[in-house]
């Protein structure tokens, strides 16, 4: 067995890799691991790997790394952690899936119901995994219950999101790579709309609409890089933004999307609701090809026009 992978088979050099206390011999073998090119081999399992604290005190990060090591170093496709226990589920080089986990101050290497199917891969040091045991808070404030579980994985193609849901399954909270919570962006306010539509917008000078809706939450079509396709920005409300392209050549002319003022939609939606809970989907484009982009405002099937002042103009153009 090569010195980089078991420590106690050659000359003690290398540094250690956990911060834990000395413990009594085991008749399980404990492995010093340092990044390698190939998984460390099945026969070595379990590795004991013992901790200070726990995960949500702070070693989760410590934890996933040492899994990370002794996958290889290779692509990631999903990370689970609950307050007790971490797994990591790698790409192989042959497109098939391994994955190791961390419990009760073992590592050992378990059998995955993951298949690969073109996923996202990632890099679980790119995320703040030391972060748990604050993410799992904010979860329970928001209403998760039952057994919490952080995910890394990836949510839609091509985009690999972090959340904390529950096992049984409650409510799922989407958070920021940085590890803030995503915002639950309502559709009435000042804030929230100034928020939802920078969120679609981005730094686009161009889109050809932008439309607030109670089933899709906040949405803008742009010009994509490639002619004759649009790209479609989406913000759900408690979700993070995720973009779609399709085949299209729009009927409208685009618009410059800082023409859109959050204050006059918040009065337009608020002058055109019967009652405040009432839900309004809006749609603010060039389709009536005036000077300056209008917002269509539906409020339960009753339709009306407004300026980006906030101003009716139903009676102009209806």
């Amino acid at each position: 067995m090569s010195c980089l992978l078991i420590a106690s088979a050659c000359t003690p050099n290398l540094p250690a890799t956990s911060t834990s206390p000395q413990v009594a011999p085991s008749p399980t073998p404990t492995l010093t691991i340092v990044p390698t090119s190939t998984p460390v081999p099945d026969n070595q399992f379990p590795i004991s790997y013992p901790i200070a604290d726990s995960l949500t005190a702070g070693d989760a990060g410590d934890i996933v790394a040492r899994l990370h090591e002794v996958s290889g170093g290779l692509p990631v496709l999903k990370v689970d952690l609950t307050t007790k226990q971490a797994t990591l589920t790698a790409l192989q080089p042959d497109k098939g899936v391994a994955s190791y986990r961390w419990e009760n101050g073992e590592i050992t290497k378990v059998d995955s119901d993951i298949q690969y199917l073109d996923q996202k891969t990632f890099d679980p040091s790119q995320y703040p995994i030391d972060s748990l045991g604050r993410m799992f808070d904010i979860a329970d404030l928001r209403g998760v219950r039952g057994e919490l579980v952080l995910q890394i994985v990836e949510y839609r193609e091509g985009q690999v999101v972090m959340t904390v849901t529950s096992r049984p399954e409650s409510k799922t909270v989407f958070f920021n790579k940085d590890g803030t919570a995503v915002a639950s962006l309502g559709l009435t306010s000042v804030a929230d709309l100034t928020a939802g539509v920078g969120e679609v917008v981005g730094d686009a000078t161009e889109v050809y609409s932008v439309t607030l809706s109670p089933t899709l939450g906040y949405s803008a079509d742009l010009p994509d890089a490639d002619k004759g396709v649009v790209l479609n920005r989406t913000r759900p409300a408690e979700m993070p933004v995720f973009e779609t392209r399709r085949t299209e050549n729009p009927s409208v002319a685009p618009f410059n999307p800082a023409l859109i003022q959050p204050a006059g939609l918040a009065k337009a939606i608020s002058k055109f609701q019967k009652t405040p809970d009432e839900a309004c989907t809006v749609t603010v484009d060039m389709s009536l090809k005036r000077s300056a982009p209008v917002a269509k405002v539906d409020c339960g099937g009753s339709v009306h026009y407004a300026d980006m002042d906030g101003r009716d103009m139903t009676d102009l153009v209806g």
